[in-house]
């Protein structure tokens, strides 16, 4: 599957513009959206969903535009929304037969597709119980075996992690990174490590464009040698807030060891460490 935004521009009313000529390909694999709030990702995932309109520009899959192709395009889609909002008195079984229903997919089609789905979720003994009681972790999943529904080849899911405790992230971190062999997953997500080692790129919006793109490791080079360690008294910490983004804080007797991002080495005691993803999140995005 190829799927291709060509000069995607979204302007809305009061002249804000969303997304600015956004162009880029997507093939099979998991793909990261990382930026602020504002920075369009809401604007790109619900123009590729059909729920909006561009205002010029077009979505192609395959070649096909998007826009043209109506109901055999959202056939290729599966989307999994932030929103945890769904029906309380419905089973599980129940809500898959309804999302399956709406999707086009006959009862005797989704019957084994659910079934299987259940189960790749880790949802099985609850198949019977109603969604009003799921935990947040249980609802996600729920959620991401919807979208799975009639084995789509493009998934879009927003912010899928949200609120879940560390290990219910790192169960459907993992469900999700079994998804994308022969998908294209395009993951949106304020929570960095979510998409450090299971996305193939990584792209950076601001302000509706793009401002970096690639492997996670390509662009962590990207900030080699501006990532470093300080060892400070306390009292220095509030000067070197002043000139550095400050990624952590731990104490090490009656000193600070502080993880900071900026152009130059600072002048106090330091070594230079490894970036991550979440550094150059911080090196694009944060403010000093």
């Amino acid at each position: 599957m190829l799927l291709q935004i060509n000069d995607l521009t979204k302007r809305y009313v009061k002249g804000k513009t969303a997304l600015n000529k956004f162009n880029y390909e997507f093939t099979d694999g998991i793909y990261g959206l990382l930026g602020p709030n504002g920075a369009g990702k809401s604007t790109l995932m619900n123009i590729i969903t059909q729920n909006l309109a561009p205002t010029s520009g077009e979505v192609l899959a395959d070649g096909k535009n998007a826009a043209e192709s109506g109901r055999e395009y959202r056939k290729l889609l599966g989307f999994m929304p932030q929103q945890q909002a769904l029906y309380p008195d419905f089973t599980l079984t129940r809500f898959l037969y309804y999302m399956a229903a709406l999707k086009g997919i006959s009862k005797k089609e989704a019957a084994p597709q659910i079934e299987d789905l259940i189960e790749r979720v880790n949802l099985s003994e609850h198949s019977r119980s109603k969604l009003g009681g799921f935990s947040g972790g249980m609802r996600q999943r729920a959620l991401l075996a919807q979208a799975l529904l009639g084995d789509p080849k493009i998934v879009i899911l927003d912010e899928p992690t949200a609120g879940l405790d560390p290990k219910e992230r790192i169960r459907l971190r993992n469900l999700i990174a079994e998804t994308a062999f022969d998908k294209i997953v395009i993951i949106a997500t304020h929570v960095v490590p979510d998409i450090e080692f299971i996305a193939k790129e990584v792209l950076l919006l601001k302000d509706g464009e793009i401002v970096g793109s690639g492997a996670p490791t390509e662009l962590c080079g990207g900030v080699s040698g501006k990532v470093f360690e300080v060892i400070i008294e306390q009292d220095r910490l509030p000067e070197l807030q002043k000139n550095a983004l400050i990624a952590n804080i731990t104490h090490e007797g009656e000193r600070l060891c502080v993880r900071v991002i900026c152009d130059d080495a600072p002048e106090a005691e330091h070594r230079a460490v490894s970036p991550t993803l979440e550094d150059l999140y911080l090196y694009h995005f944060g403010e000093y």
